[in-house]
């Protein structure tokens, strides 16, 4: 798995995966369901799959006096998606500037601009893009 730490850094022939969004702190059932769906689309597509995730937790920014449960540190989170077979990982810090962009410009910048997403997944729901 291909690791980057900051959406610039992924250069062009990683661009183009279905990625998997979210904060995938324990990487549980739920996480690996979202997870193998990007992976599903990533081959009816013929792509790559990754995700897309924050560190430290946005929690810790909105909320950084109020105490906070994670099931895996960042390292250890980061070894479980290696092992969950992804091609990628993005870790975006999320610091004041990520908080401030709307989610508009963080879909478009972000997501389109700089990776050219194919799809999303979150949760429950998807997104091809």
């Amino acid at each position: 798995m291909r690791l980057f730490r900051h959406h610039t850094e992924v250069p062009v022939e990683a661009r183009g995966a279905v990625v998997a969004l979210g904060n995938f702190d324990g990487i549980h059932r739920g996480h690996q369901a979202v997870i193998a769906a990007a992976a599903e689309k990533a081959r009816e597509l013929g792509t790559t799959h990754a995700v897309l995730t924050f560190e430290p937790h946005p929690r810790r920014y909105f909320r950084p006096d109020a105490p906070l449960f994670r099931l895996t540190d960042e390292r250890s989170k980061l070894r479980l998606l290696a092992a969950s077979g992804l091609d990628g990982a993005i870790v975006l810090n999320f610091d004041a500037a990520l908080a401030r962009l709307p989610a508009e410009d963080f879909i478009t910048q972000i997501l389109l601009q700089r990776l050219a997403v194919s799809g999303v997944v979150i949760g429950m729901f998807h997104a091809e893009g």
